[in-house]
């Protein structure tokens, strides 16, 4: 049982550090740098503060495998806004929520990862903009994931979305969790977890 509980934790420490060292967060202070040097103070120190908020909340999220569902939207919701700074230009889907349980409990790392994939996939189609909707019911919440794509993931977060797929693995050998993960053309992804 302890090499399991190493396992898990392993794995969680190993999906903070794949967040906190991705391009993501490297791209972001480059924006803010940038915005320093054509002095958009304003920009810049709005860029900063949420920055900051995605920053804790990752850090807080590092603590345990299973967080609840209002922690992760908040950290979700922040992560959208932060990508939407750096790509202004597209616009970024909002999530549709329907029968929320905010304390229902997911794994952290997991729906941010599945949900930048989702992202990153549907910029390489213009006319495919992601639906996302996250709805809870007795002991579960769905994750679900609607766009127009001929590939499950994004060479980008291929590393990211490997680490979530196994940290829901090994929580499921450990019996933390239940779940259902299915791929398909519409809707392009479900996930629903199940706990305890």
């Amino acid at each position: 049982m302890p090499d399991k509980n190493l396992h898990i934790a392993n794995s969680l420490l190993n999906s903070f550090k794949a967040f906190v060292g991705s391009h993501f967060l490297l791209n972001i202070v480059n924006a803010i740098q940038s915005d320093v040097i054509l002095n958009n103070n304003k920009s810049a120190f709005d860029t900063l503060q949420r920055f900051n908020r995605v920053y804790k909340l990752a850090i807080r999220n590092s603590n345990d495998q299973l967080i609840p569902l209002e922690q992760e939207i908040s950290f979700i919701n922040e992560y959208i806004g932060l990508e939407q700074i750096r790509f202004p230009q597209h616009k970024f889907p909002k999530i549709g929520t329907t029968k929320i349980d905010i304390n229902a409990l997911v794994p952290s790392f997991v729906f941010q990862s599945l949900i930048e994939n989702a992202w990153l996939l549907s910029l390489e189609n213009s006319k495919s903009k992601p639906k996302i909707t996250i709805s809870t019911e007795t002991d579960s919440v769905r994750l679900q994931i609607d766009i127009t794509s001929s590939e499950h993931i994004h060479t980008k977060v291929e590393a990211k979305v490997t680490l979530a797929l196994n940290r829901l693995d090994l929580l499921k050998e450990s019996d933390l969790i239940h779940y259902d993960l299915n791929w398909s053309k519409s809707p392009f992804m479900t996930l629903t977890i199940h706990t305890h």
